[in-house]
């Protein structure tokens, strides 16, 4: 969960240095991966429960970008355009 003490956060001149550095979904894939691989290191090295708490904060960093923006887009999308027909019947017998 991203949301963490302010004192806690990570360099904001770090982050800024990111973004200018990243400029497609591969530049930012390759940093995700060299993070995680640098944290494993620092960790000791290749081992599950270090890999694994490592991936599933990328896991959770992607849910919670997926629940913030992609969520509201696509609600404001399916009020915009419409449901999917499916979905309308498959909802009404959850009630």
């Amino acid at each position: 969960m991203p949301y963490i003490k302010k004192e806690e956060r990570t360099s904001s001149d770090l982050i800024t240095e990111l973004v200018t550095t990243i400029n497609t979904k591969g530049d930012l894939n390759y940093v995700v991966c060299e993070l995680v691989g640098r944290l494993c290191l620092r960790d000791g090295g290749l081992s599950y429960t270090s890999t694994s708490n490592w991936i599933d904060a990328v896991h959770g960093a992607e849910r919670e970008l997926t629940r913030r923006l992609l969520g509201p887009y696509e609600t404001m999308k399916e009020i915009e355009n419409g449901d999917v027909e499916s979905f309308v019947e498959l909802l009404t017998t959850m009630t």
